[in-house]
């Protein structure tokens, strides 16, 4: 399992259907600022593409350096790392059933915000 960030984007690499329990991903930072990387669970009854469109809208007030909004209701962060330009982690979870997103940011301050892939936690 294995979450990368760059200066264009994020992706992930690995197990879509993990058991719940405990595992970790390696998290690369390619980028060229501060990058993190979260894993959070999604409510029932909202969507990986909830997400992805309000990861869109905060995008364009990044853009606008406006206020952002920060997670959504249906979006609740489990775990969450940093790492520096050019380095590695881990992001460690210890999760229950249900789905969850990954995603990547730069952060401080947020100049981008990405997701990168849904896992659907099984028994």
């Amino acid at each position: 399992m294995r979450l990368t960030l760059t200066d264009t984007g994020c992706t992930y690499e690995g197990d879509e259907t993990p058991a719940a329990g405990m595992f970790t991903i390696e998290v690369e930072n390619q980028s060229s600022k501060e990058g993190a990387f979260a894993l959070g669970r999604v409510s029932p009854g909202a969507t990986i593409d909830d997400l992805e469109a309000y990861a869109d809208e905060e995008r364009g007030r990044i853009r606008q350096r406006a206020e952002i909004l920060g997670a959504p209701a249906f979006y609740s962060q489990v775990v969450r790392v940093g790492a520096p330009p050019g380095k590695s982690s881990a992001l460690p979870a210890d999760v229950n059933a249900g789905t969850y997103a990954l995603t990547c940011f730069n952060d401080p301050p947020l100049t981008a915000l990405y997701v990168a892939g849904q896992l659907e936690v099984g028994e």
